[in-house]
């Protein structure tokens, strides 16, 4: 189980982001301060234009792999060998995280 307070950080964290809002300087501190690497990797996904709607699917597209995202569980090897037995203090992986910042921000590629 995740912490209260990183739970705290991550409530405070979406609460800013909303559908139109840039992703600012402060708020990409932010999101790192809150997710640690797994928020740089996610910020880099997004800056490589990475993260992909095809309809009403999300996919993100890793070093090796594409993965599909169904709300904020993801097809990795680090969703399922760290988030899910809880080994970590976050809630998602950087695929996740990147799709659901796209979300947000409603913005992203649309892949064909």
């Amino acid at each position: 189980m995740v912490s209260e307070a990183f739970l705290r950080k991550k409530m405070e964290l979406f609460k800013r982001m909303r559908k139109g809002t840039t992703l600012t300087k402060d708020l990409k501190k932010a999101i790192i301060d809150t997710y640690g690497p797994r928020g740089r990797k996610a910020l880099d996904a997004i800056r490589r234009r990475r993260v992909t709607k095809r309809g009403d699917r999300w996919f993100v597209r890793g070093k090796s792999d594409e993965y599909e995202i169904v709300q904020t569980y993801c097809t990795c090897r680090d969703y399922v060998l760290n988030v899910v037995t809880e080994k970590v203090d976050v809630d998602m992986c950087y695929h996740a995280l990147a799709k659901r910042i796209c979300e947000l921000l409603d913005a992203y590629y649309v892949g064909g």
